[in-house]
């Protein structure tokens, strides 16, 4: 089924933008695979949703800049401190590491995938009846497939 990301609605025959499949998207996948409630569907933002979209998309990734520069900041002034202290302690070395991960984390609670640039139309899906509904002659109808057009062969001389 495909699903707009943003209202959560089906688009089907809708205009809208593939997002695409990142790390963290997988991850929740398998994660959701794994506890057995995965619905496997196609993500997309639809057209009317694109711009709020993007907006989002781009406070994301500012926001992670902002952590990713906060967080190696952090690093650094705990281990200058070590330095400049004179001792050498494993642990503050370990729990500096500790704090910049979880502030590199902090951000992808906001999470906002991106998407792929070119709007595309959906295609409606065909409604296939359950097999215990299809007749037989509706099975001679899917069998009988029509003859292909032989191509022209170019007469043009190279």
């Amino acid at each position: 089924m495909k699903i707009c990301i943003a209202c959560q609605k089906n688009i089907e025959g809708m205009k809208a933008v593939r997002v695409k499949e990142d790390r963290i998207i997988k991850t929740i996948r398998s994660i959701k695979t794994l506890l057995r409630i995965a619905q496997m569907n196609e993500l997309y933002v639809c057209e009317s949703d694109l711009p709020e979209h993007k907006n989002r998309r781009r406070s994301f990734e500012k926001s992670i800049l902002f952590a990713s520069v906060l967080a190696g900041l952090l690093v650094v002034v705990v281990l200058v401190a070590l330095i400049l202290s004179g001792r050498f302690d494993v642990w503050a070395i370990i729990s500096a590491f500790i704090i910049g991960t979880f502030v590199l984390a902090l951000p992808l609670f906001k999470y906002t995938p991106s998407v792929e640039e070119t709007l595309t139309r959906a295609a409606p899906k065909i409604a296939v009846p359950p097999p215990h509904l299809i007749t037989p002659a509706m099975k001679k109808e899917a069998t009988i497939l029509p003859k292909k057009k032989a191509k022209k062969k170019s007469t043009r001389k190279r």
